[in-house]
């Protein structure tokens, strides 16, 4: 599914926080229990994927970007990719959460949970634009 948002709106602010994901990412570890005894069953296997290109804001630059990153989840049984890019007019995100199985053993919570502490943190990150002067 395609789904194209076309925005604009005025700012006039020395420096601009963003967050490129408009607010889709996680916002809370859905494994909040520290501990778990009975395997984690989830309905199905998934694969989201979310692409942002956007214009920087005409007046502005590029002050802070978040680092791309690539985690996996016990080395395949899921992925997480954060690629973003940045040059003078335009940004470009890319991320895709892949999870590869639908069971998860007692033992394997605890990466399942820190994997989605790492989701949660790096989908909240957000670019930091500065008026040019």
């Amino acid at each position: 599914m395609r789904t194209v948002i076309e925005f604009s709106f005025k700012i006039d602010e020395d420096i601009i926080y963003f967050n490129p994901l408009f607010g889709e990412g996680y916002k809370a570890n859905p494994f909040t229990a520290s501990t778990r005894n009975y395997p984690v069953e989830m309905p199905y296997t998934s694969n989201e994927v979310i692409v942002v290109n956007f214009e920087i804001p005409k007046g502005y630059k590029v002050d802070e970007i978040p680092k791309s990153a690539r985690v996996n989840l016990n080395e395949t049984d899921g992925s997480f990719e954060y690629i973003i890019q940045a040059d003078k007019e335009y940004i470009q995100l890319r991320c895709k959460i892949a999870i590869n199985k639908a069971t998860f053993s007692a033992e394997d919570y605890e990466s399942l949970r820190e994997f989605y502490t790492y989701i949660v943190k790096k989908q909240g990150e957000q670019i930091v634009f500065k008026k040019i002067k």
